[in-house]
């Protein structure tokens, strides 16, 4: 019997015991209300130490400093209940500047969808705030510091470190040696098992305006399997040489087969520019056509048929060594839709569709909740008039 009472009394002092008190977590609320984890910081400072680089602040000083660790706590309580999303989850606690428990968070999120581009998004912009380069070491050797922390195996501070890099190197054409990655370094990269190490090396050819890299980035842009790789290509292809990437996409949105077609109206939604809305309209116009249908659209020609291009996703046309090819889509006059007298689009299921009108939501740059026939009419009705 005492040994009973003695079990329950040991039950209860264990379930009122109060939980360990979690390590102070320093947060530097600036001026502004922006939060930022810091190692150490007073009201006033300009600079400060985090745990991934100095933050500087020059004109949006320090008002206080308080502890983040119970908020921290908080939205992992309610993330794991599954009251916030994983998006959701990110979003605060970057918007918290909770440094550390975001790479953690980013890790978890990737671990289970490593497909998910926004963890790679929320670190960059961190990464381009930060800067982990000793202040001791030269300037000209910032550059090699940086890459060998991308190239190092611990990926919150690749990430970052891939951030920042991208914000110091200089574009090829004005470069000098010691302040751009090697085109060899480069290539090298884009090939290893690293998706960090495949996305920085995308971001930063097209930073560095790398116009040799121009097919393998258009190439990854459309056919790698990894989402944060595939849409780091299409950012690098658009910085390198945009009116030949555009064309590259619009032709496989139109004809390309599978999920080329996919990563084409992704990539024209997000990097188009103006002249993608052209003809992300004329693929959604055939959309409720059949084939072997020919209708006008627009002053224009569709013809909708039932197979892909195989020839698509070729390069051949962007290779100067083969002087057989058509060049006449890389003028800079010409868009591939005017090409001909008739645009050939290839029959495409409801997945497309459905994101292509994505894809127009992201050129406008809202949500316009328009289905396809309002965006037709909005075209035709609106959009044409307003450039005749």
């Amino acid at each position: 019997m005492a040994s009973l009472a003695g079990s329950l009394l040991a039950v209860i002092l264990v379930q009122s015991a109060p939980e360990p008190q979690a390590p102070p977590i320093p947060i530097a609320v600036l001026q502004s209300g922006q939060r930022v984890e810091c190692v150490e910081a007073e009201a006033g400072d300009r600079e400060f130490q985090t745990p991934y680089g100095l933050f500087r602040s020059p004109t949006n000083p320090v008002e206080k400093v308080v502890d983040g660790a119970q908020q921290a706590k908080d939205l992992r309580k309610l993330r794991s209940a599954g009251v916030l999303d994983d998006f959701t989850w990110l979003h605060d606690l970057s918007t918290a500047g909770q440094l550390r428990e975001l790479s953690m968070a980013c890790l978890e999120v990737l671990a289970q969808d490593h497909q998910n581009t926004y963890p790679y998004e929320l670190l960059e912009s961190w990464g381009r705030k930060l800067d982990p380069v000793p202040a001791k070491l030269d300037r000209d050797k910032r550059i090699s510091w940086l890459w060998k922390r991308v190239t190092g195996k611990d990926f919150t501070l690749a990430v970052l470190a891939g951030a920042k890099l991208r914000e110091e190197v200089s574009q090829s054409s004005q470069a000098q040696n010691e302040r751009v990655v090697s085109i060899r370094q480069l290539r090298s990269a884009i090939r290893s098992k690293s998706i960090v190490q495949r996305r920085v090396a995308c971001l930063v050819a097209g930073q560095q305006r790398e116009f040799t890299m121009r097919e393998l980035l258009l190439e990854t842009s459309i056919a790698d399997k990894l989402d944060p790789v595939r849409c780091a290509a299409a950012e690098g292809t658009h910085q390198i040489h945009a009116h030949s990437a555009r064309q590259y996409w619009v032709r496989n949105l139109a004809q390309g087969s599978g999920a080329h077609r996919d990563a084409a109206a992704w990539n024209l939604g997000h990097f188009g520019g103006a002249d993608a809305l052209n003809a992300l309209i004329h693929v959604l116009a055939a959309w409720e056509h059949k084939p072997p249908e020919r209708f006008r659209f627009a002053d224009r020609t569709i013809w909708v048929v039932h197979r892909s291009d195989r020839s698509a996703g070729d390069l051949g046309g962007y290779n100067p060594e083969k002087l057989e090819v058509d060049f006449r889509h890389l003028s800079p006059d010409l868009e591939f839709l005017d090409l001909g007298s008739t645009f050939t689009v290839t029959r495409y299921g409801e997945s497309l569709h459905i994101l292509i009108l994505e894809a127009l939501d992201t050129w406008a740059g809202e949500k316009t909740d328009r289905d396809t026939a309002a965006w037709i009419t909005w075209y035709l009705e609106v959009w044409l008039p307003s450039r005749a």
